[in-house]
């Protein structure tokens, strides 16, 4: 990932943190050295997303991705996994555009809009 990808994965990791009746986690995939640098450790699964989640009882998968970034062939194979389990995979270029994405694939009738700026439907914690 990216420094510019990682940038806008805190600032989505933090606005989804707001968002009532979920939990958000970072993911890691890929291969890495042991601390002692002699044994490579595989984590993941090759495609994963960059950000794993749910919302009301619902799985959600969020790919972090610059505004010119394309999904890898493993991504979209992720991708398709998670939907055909009836996931939410969203790939996600801004804080902004991951929750008007949430909200286009959640109940939005079941929650008002909220005065933070955010898409109607998607409210965070303790907004009234």
């Amino acid at each position: 990932m990216s420094n510019a990808e990682t940038s806008v994965m805190r600032a989505i990791l933090c606005e989804l943190s707001q968002l009532p009746g979920s939990l958000w986690w970072r993911q890691q995939s890929g291969v890495f050295r042991s601390l002692s640098g002699r044994e490579t450790v595989r984590v993941g699964i090759p495609g994963m997303a960059d950000i794993g989640g749910m919302i009301n009882g619902r799985a959600v998968q969020v790919e972090v991705k610059t505004p010119t970034g394309k999904l890898s062939k493993e991504q979209v194979r992720w991708q398709r996994a998670v939907e055909r389990a009836g996931g939410i995979f969203i790939c996600a270029r801004s804080p902004t555009g991951v929750l008007a994405s949430l909200t286009a694939h959640t109940d939005a009738q079941s929650c008002e809009p909220s005065s933070h700026n955010h898409p109607a439907g998607v409210k965070p914690a303790g907004a009234e």
